[in-house]
């Protein structure tokens, strides 16, 4: 391969991963933007009254993210599911899930109760009830933590024992077919007022927007960069094949 080959296809090279950075960084745009409706039409559901979820219609139950809601019923100590490598202060801890049958139906939603730090031995569980009695739960319909880029093991439900399991991120299918209860595809985030439940430091579902646009500029910095220094060694050994 001549001298010449090989600068022009070290200047293509650049120039594919300049496009696949602008790539990333507009895929975090897109991220950010999505963040940002989310955030809105949470607070926006917000001022609706509360809803009683015996009376909602599966098909409807995400049209209501961010509104408040109610249920009669009670937990199931035998259907828990602590979300692992949760933070909070600098701690790694759990989001700790509890199924909470919805009325007189078949019908349950996962409640988040809240966060607790995680032992140091991962086998060795944290403190939790299991089966708070609580005859009504009342707070906002959410949707889980964003899972991220799932990593091999992402989909794991580690049964841990007294009726709890661990998981990666929250999949309704998966868990309603490992607790063997019908669970609507949603969340809700329990209410600071109401027993049963663990450190709630609720925050709004796309709260964190503006991270995304940091790391939509940065991937479009490292863009311009490698454009700037593929261009610039092809001009500069182009002149020196002339000189």
């Amino acid at each position: 391969m001549s001298d010449r080959s090989k600068r022009v296809g070290l200047l293509i090279l650049g120039l594919v991963v300049t496009a696949i950075f602008v790539n990333l960084g507009n895929w975090q745009l897109e991220r950010a933007g999505g963040k940002r409706a989310a955030l809105a039409r949470f607070e926006d559901r917000a001022q609706s009254p509360a809803v009683d979820l015996e009376g909602i219609e599966r098909s409807q139950i995400m049209t209501r993210v961010g509104q408040l809601a109610f249920a009669n019923g009670g937990y199931r100590g035998d259907a828990v599911a602590i979300l692992d490598n949760q933070s909070l202060g600098g701690r790694t801890g759990y989001l700790v899930y509890t199924a909470y049958r919805i009325g007189r139906t078949d019908r349950h939603i996962l409640v988040n109760r809240g966060w607790v730090e995680a032992n140091a031995n991962r086998y060795q569980l944290p403190k939790i009830d299991t089966n708070p009695i609580s005859p009504n739960v009342t707070g906002r319909l959410s949707t889980p933590p964003s899972a991220g880029i799932s990593l091999a093991g992402a989909d794991m439900i580690e049964p841990m024992g007294q009726g709890i399991w661990r998981v990666q991120k929250i999949d309704f299918d998966a868990l309603s077919s490992a607790l063997d209860i019908d669970l609507l595809p949603i969340s809700l985030l329990l209410d600071n007022e109401m027993p049963g439940g663990f450190v709630r430091n609720w925050q709004p579902p796309g709260l964190d927007a503006n991270r995304h646009f940091g790391y939509a500029f940065q991937w479009f910095a490292l863009a311009l960069a490698v454009a700037l220094i593929s261009v610039g060694l092809f001009v500069r050994s182009m002149k020196q094949e002339r000189s």
